[in-house]
């Protein structure tokens, strides 16, 4: 009774805040609400829920300013990597199965146990190309033509003769652009170790003759059942030199490649320092991107959905291997959550292509455009999160998220 009366007086207190929701059959279960703006400006109201509640992160083997910042100001504590007193741990890497097994209920990690059969290049290509058998190659044709070699090496000779290509050399495992290459020939491909090679789109739709393609921001909350969220903003990432189909410029990487990271290293290289202009450089918001193609006549209603189609069935290509994986290494089905980095490319018919699924996208803000797009980004996911487990009170450790 003491211990309700106690709750009630705290409910009460913290009805109006603006980072408290209330959840339940009762209304009297408070769930955290993150603000986007705690990452310019330290809040006290702000950092009184998290201190209030004794909520705990721990960051381990990645660098994130923008996820310590967010947190750290909104009253949470950063603990040590080697304690196990957290309510989120947020990490670079994929975890081991049995810190999985560890977790206790109020507990989140950001990744689920096998996502690389979503963010592996190879795996994720031969769990598309399984769905494309199941269920029709034209209802799953949202990847180019694809091959690992060595295993598929004289499979792609084959196919080589009949299209000299280009086509796109990519390790299996790599990030950032790192390793990838054009080849005209079979005889151009290094394979000292596992790649993919995959059919170049070479008729990619251009905006002021520059290449571009789409960061998607995807969260995921659970895989049974199965819950996708698609953030309404992302980012349109521009080459650096004209297009030019021509094959003599098949070696230049400014060109073809799309990467920020890659391109960041061109002296042709665009940065924009307002926020508000968000169609100018070789950065811009999604949202001025599709503001352009629609005043250019394009269908950016049907593109859209075409996206988000696209993003479903790369989801449910390996749904059955991470949820599997959940059941049998996650104590709860609340524990993990995921956010992935979508990479897409529109062609000149207005079709998406997915190139790639990354695990961990970059959260580096390199431009007041990034940390626009990226804190409200995260603040809209952290949310989310948060009603999966919403915080109750009293408690003795930990808070709950």
């Amino acid at each position: 009774i003491i211990l309700d009366v106690v709750y009630r007086r705290v409910s009460l207190s913290l009805r109006d805040h603006p980072c408290i929701a209330w959840s339940g059959l009762s209304r009297r279960i408070p769930v955290l609400v993150f603000c986007a703006e705690a990452i310019i400006s330290k809040d006290g109201n702000l950092c009184s829920i998290g201190e209030r509640y004794n909520m705990a992160f721990k960051i381990v083997r990645t660098e994130s300013r923008l996820v310590r910042g967010i947190l750290t100001n909104h009253g949470f504590n950063e603990i040590h990597p080697n304690s196990n007193d957290f309510n989120l741990m947020w990490t670079g890497s994929h975890f081991k199965p049995y810190l999985l097994r560890t977790l206790q209920d109020f507990q989140k990690v950001n990744h689920f146990p096998r996502s690389y059969e979503l963010t592996r290049k190879d795996r994720l290509y031969k769990n598309i190309q399984r769905m494309q058998q199941a269920h029709g190659f034209k209802n799953f044709n949202i990847v180019p033509q694809t091959f690992v070699l060595p295993s598929e090496y004289k499979t792609f000779c084959s196919c080589f003769s009949k299209d000299k290509g280009p086509w796109i050399i990519k390790p299996v495992a790599s990030s950032r652009g790192r390793g990838i290459y054009l080849v005209s020939n079979p005889s151009q491909i290094s394979m000292d170790k596992n790649i993919l090679v995959s059919r170049y789109v070479n008729n990619p739709l251009l905006i002021h003759d520059f290449k571009f393609d789409v960061r998607l921001y995807v969260l995921v909350t659970s895989y049974d059942p199965l819950l996708i969220y698609l953030y309404e903003e992302g980012l349109a990432r521009f080459a650096t030199v004209k297009y030019d189909r021509a094959s003599k410029n098949i070696k230049n990487q400014f060109m073809h490649l799309t990467n920020s990271s890659v391109n960041k290293k061109s002296s042709d290289y665009v940065s924009c320092d307002d926020p508000e202009l968000e169609d100018y450089g070789n950065k811009w918001s999604m949202s001025a991107m599709l503001r352009y193609l629609k005043h250019e006549g394009k269908d950016t209603t049907l593109l859209m959905k075409q996206v988000e189609d696209l993003i479903v069935k790369a989801v449910l290509s390996a749904e059955l291997q991470i949820a599997s994986a959940c059941k049998m290494f996650c104590p709860y089905r609340t524990n993990c959550f995921e956010l992935y980095g979508f990479d897409v490319l529109i062609d000149t018919d207005l079709k998406p292509w997915l190139l790639e699924v990354n695990l961990s996208p970059s959260l580096a803000c390199d431009a007041p455009l990034d940390l626009k797009i990226k804190a409200s980004m995260i603040a809209d996911m952290f949310s989310i999160v948060g009603e999966c487990c919403p915080a109750q009170f009293p408690m003795s450790s930990a808070g709950q998220l």
